[in-house]
């Protein structure tokens, strides 16, 4: 077995997932409404910037979190950006599943 044949054959196949499919169709209705892509593109930035400071073990400002909760808020008035929200959070939740798998591989590899 060929390992970069496998990744190959991993490309294609995420290409050709559900997960995949509904993003991009999420995407391209997104891009039709600036005020959807611009709510939507805050709301992934914010909630990134909150996860990798509580991540790092960084005190959260209140603000943010403040901020974070009026566009969620926001979010659920606008069925666009939920709908790409949403699709986008299925895919994340694909990939850091087959994150996890390889880096489990590498682990036992470097004798974690």
């Amino acid at each position: 077995m060929n390992v970069y044949d496998c990744a190959n054959d991993l490309a294609k196949a995420l290409k050709e997932s559900h997960e995949f499919k509904k993003l991009l169709e999420a995407r391209t209705v997104l891009k039709k409404d600036a005020q959807a892509e611009e709510l939507a593109n805050d709301f992934i930035k914010l909630s990134s910037e909150i996860e990798l400071a509580k991540y790092q073990k960084q005190e959260v400002d209140k603000e943010k979190e403040e901020k974070l909760q009026k566009l969620s808020s926001l979010l659920s008035l606008n069925p666009t950006a939920m709908e790409y929200l949403h699709a986008f959070m299925r895919f994340q939740m694909m990939m850091a599943d087959i994150t996890k798998t390889i880096n489990d591989v590498v682990k036992e590899a470097v004798g974690e």
